[in-house]
């Protein structure tokens, strides 16, 4: 069963807008954020995970690049390959939700 066009195609952008809404958040709550966050939490604890409040944007960014990634080699293929067409739209709504749920969590500590 296939989606509509017109549904198909905000189904694409849902990372891309989820991102922006992230960005407009960091924006808007840029006053309230202390200047350094954790961010990198693979690295040794301390000093080496924290990083500007500007950097924060990372994942917004991480979010936008993916998606886009993901779109772009789908529109290039065939309309037989649905199934690699859903798995790429999968594929960047779960690293949307897992960067979104990050991010979440680092305000969390803050809020």
């Amino acid at each position: 069963m296939q989606i509509k066009v017109k549904h198909q195609f905000l189904i694409d952008i849902l990372p891309t807008a989820f991102a922006f809404f992230l960005t407009i958040f960091i924006l808007l709550s840029f006053n309230i954020l202390p200047q350094k966050l954790p961010l990198f939490y693979s690295l040794q604890w301390g000093e080496s995970q924290l990083v500007d409040k500007h950097q924060l944007l990372i994942i917004p960014a991480i979010i936008i690049g993916i998606a886009l990634l993901n779109l772009m080699i789908a529109w290039q293929l065939h309309q037989d390959q649905f199934f690699l067409k859903r798995s790429l739209l999968a594929l960047s709504l779960l690293s949307c939700a897992i960067l979104t749920i990050a991010f979440i969590k680092i305000l969390f500590i803050f809020f």
